[in-house]
């Protein structure tokens, strides 16, 4: 009994370590922060800054996903998923939507409360939170330039997002330092109290819309949506470009992998053809797809025609 040789390790080229390198430097760098964030949260009495702490927790968890998955496509290791990972990494996007769902929801709630019992909050707790603030704006900054700068070509789909997010998470983080600066200017206030709850309702805003974006992105691929109708006609195209070259058309399914496009095209050939011409015909049909969408999983298998009607 003999068995397959294990294939070789892929060796990661510098770009990729790169990517890998910013995405690790994000993850880390969030968890050294959402420590310190959790812990002036408690000392200010800051739901702002608690609602901060939550948002980035549950992103980091899908960083540090993510990351993994990246690492086994820089190193060839996805013999294991048929399409890739992309259900992989969707359900890990659906998994924290709906904790950043419900997270925001509860601040949202605990805003609406602290609206009307304003809470005590003590003056040097606030000053520390806008140092806090401070560095996660700074932080968010460096981050974005760094993957930016190993991610911006937009050849990789997980290192786009991670900038895309990135982003998002600066401007948020610019936003919650002023609220925090105006809260700890005038502590025990009116205007405090407009900034605390102001701040922690933009916050819970932007969870939740995070949150349904992100369910809205992941659902359809999970439960195997169709390719866009403008894609089926590319893949018509392809297959009325051949037509003279196959005998029988006999299915042609298309479905999306995460975010990567599937398709499976099955040909009918006479008994009679040749087996060298039967995989030209293959060949050429499938590279067209490709070529006409790119980033597709295509596979175009022969099978004996269907026998003709008397």
């Amino acid at each position: 009994m003999t068995h397959a040789a294990p294939e070789p390790p892929v060796v990661p080229d510098a770009l990729a370590l790169q990517r890998e390198r910013s995405m690790l430097l994000a993850a880390l760098s969030d968890l050294v922060l959402i420590a310190g964030q959790f812990t002036t949260a408690v000392f200010a009495n800051s739901l702002m800054m608690l609602a901060e702490a939550v948002r980035a927790f549950l992103l980091v968890v899908l960083e540090l996903v993510l990351l993994g998955v990246l690492r086994r496509i820089h190193r060839g290791r996805m013999h294991d998923f048929d399409y890739g990972a992309g259900k992989v990494e969707q359900f890990a996007n659906l998994s924290v939507a709906l904790g950043m769902g419900f997270a925001g929801l509860w601040v949202g709630v605990g805003a609406a409360y602290r609206w009307w019992h304003p809470p005590e909050q003590v003056e040097a707790g606030l000053l520390f939170a806008v140092g806090v603030g401070a560095l996660n704006a700074l932080q968010n900054a460096y981050v974005f330039r760094a993957l930016w700068r190993a991610g911006g070509d937009g050849r990789s789909v997980i290192m786009m997002g991670q900038v895309r997010t990135r982003l998002a998470k600066l401007i948020s983080s610019a936003i919650v330092l002023v609220a925090l600066t105006v809260n700890a200017s005038f502590p025990g206030g009116t205007v405090a109290l407009v900034a605390e709850v102001a701040g922690s309702a933009f916050v819970a805003l932007v969870m939740v819309q995070l949150a349904v974006s992100m369910a809205r992105q992941s659902l359809p691929s999970l439960l195997d949506r169709t390719l866009e109708e403008k894609q089926q006609h590319l893949i018509n195209r392809a297959l009325v470009r051949h037509f003279d070259r196959y005998d029988a058309l006999v299915s042609v399914r298309s479905r999306l992998s995460g975010n990567m496009p599937c398709v499976d095209v099955v040909l009918g050939f006479a008994p009679e053809r040749r087996m060298e011409d039967v995989q030209g015909v293959t060949d050429q049909v499938a590279g067209e797809v490709q070529a006409l969408i790119p980033g597709a999983q295509v596979t175009v298998t022969p099978v004996l025609s269907p026998a003709a009607p008397a």
